[in-house]
């Protein structure tokens, strides 16, 4: 505790509250003054009128609770000392005095050569406490100071436990869907085959179907492989110049497709030069319009829009669907697999990885994402990329032509 030092030789009155008659007359026989209150209000205003050079107060003899006595006293008079006294060594209380700022802790009733020390120490500035009253809050502490270095070494070895867990995680998942890649890309060519020449138009019709459904889980598969490098940390992008305008546009019509009935709408410079993975930035606008499609009443219309700004460049799609609770956006950023609606009871698909997959991708570009429930209905995703990519990562400077053939799929 920082407190003033207080001249030895100051000899302003002692207050003394529930303290036992014969420590008042010892204190005077030793050429002290003493005021004695019979309750703590009487000491606050007596403290408040003298003020004293100590107060000596035990603990429990009416008025206000301990801690408030000691922080009232030390408002109403600024360098007075406070010597608190209790009737058991416990651990607990002391630390509860010494934190409302007693600058003494003592047991029982002091002998009075051992009090008129403690008021000497106190006087200089020091901090006294019992003997029993130390020797419980050393115990207290050692045991303290063991249980956190327990708590330290049990939390470290969960956290490493959960770490294995998640990559034990993402390594099966990266597995499974290596292991799906084979049979659907045969399926799938399987059906292109067919489909050429069909024998019926209602078996070209389902041969189409297979080939899309093929497509789809495809799709999914690469999400969730990317996801699983992502977590693993395998996860490396490819940093070229490109026209991000295009890439938007081009991500934008790609999820347009399978929403015919959809109106959407891109807004955009002619060009938007920058440094970036055009295929993710391509991916992640697909899938936040999608997300806003799949929300969004039939002839209903989506907005994207693109612009270039000293923070970088800023894309925004507008639904006006149904909107999104702050809860399920801040769910489906932060964990993956997370749809942002209950699994059994939800209407529209989806595996939960867009959101988060997209924020991890931007990310890695040095960008933020973030969406906003709009007050008139609907919702609002954005996000914001450097246009000269993220610092510290070496890039290909390929002319942007070169760049964008390369980098498109």
């Amino acid at each position: 505790m920082n407190l003033p030092i207080r001249s030895v030789m100051e000899r302003r009155p002692l207050i003394l509250s529930g303290m036992a008659p014969l420590t008042a007359h010892a204190l005077r026989s030793a050429g002290r003054e003493v005021e004695e209150a019979g309750d703590a209000w009487r000491a606050l205003e007596l403290a408040e009128r003298v003020r004293p050079e100590a107060v000596v107060a035990r603990t429990g003899v009416g008025g206000p609770d301990s801690t408030e006595l000691i922080r009232r006293i030390r408002r109403s008079c600024g360098g007075c000392g406070v010597l608190m006294v209790v009737d058991e060594p416990g651990s607990l209380e002391a630390a509860s005095l010494l934190r409302a700022g007693a600058d003494a802790v003592l047991l029982g009733e002091p002998e009075i050569t051992y009090l008129v020390w403690a008021l000497d120490q106190v006087s200089r500035g020091g901090v006294v406490l019992s003997p029993e009253i130390a020797r419980e809050m050393v115990g207290s502490l050692a045991d303290t100071v063991h249980r956190e270095r327990e708590w330290a070494r049990a939390l470290a070895e969960r956290a490493q436990v959960a770490e294995s867990l998640a990559r034990a995680k993402a390594d099966f998942i990266g597995n499974v869907s290596h292991e799906l890649r084979t049979p659907l890309t045969i399926i799938k060519g399987v059906a292109a085959t067919l489909a050429r020449a069909p024998a019926t138009p209602a078996q070209g019709q389902l041969l189409a179907e297979a080939e899309a459904a093929a497509d789809k889980l495809t799709g999914m598969i690469e999400t969730i492989l990317t996801q699983a490098e992502l977590t693993r940390g395998e996860f490396v992008l490819d940093f070229r110049p490109c026209d991000v305008a295009l890439v938007v546009r081009e991500g934008a019509s790609e999820a347009a497709k399978n929403y015919p009935d959809i109106n959407v709408e891109v807004v955009a410079p002619s060009n938007i030069p920058a440094v970036a993975d055009a295929r993710a930035v391509r991916g992640v606008v697909r899938q936040i319009v999608d997300n806003a499609c799949r929300y969004t009443e039939t002839g209903g219309h989506v907005a994207v829009k693109a612009t270039r700004s000293d923070e970088g460049v800023s894309v925004h799609v507008t639904d006006r669907g149904p909107g999104v609770a702050r809860g399920q956006i801040a769910a489906a950023f932060d964990q993956a697999y997370s749809p942002g609606e209950e699994v059994m009871t939800k209407q529209q698909a989806g595996l939960g990885l867009g959101l988060n997959l997209s924020r991890s991708l931007l990310a890695l570009h040095g960008g933020i994402l973030w969406a906003e429930p709009l007050p008139g209905g609907g919702t609002r995703v954005s996000f914001t990329i450097p246009a000269e990519g993220p610092t510290g990562v070496d890039q290909v400077t390929d002319t942007p032509a070169t760049a964008s053939a390369s980098t498109s799929s």
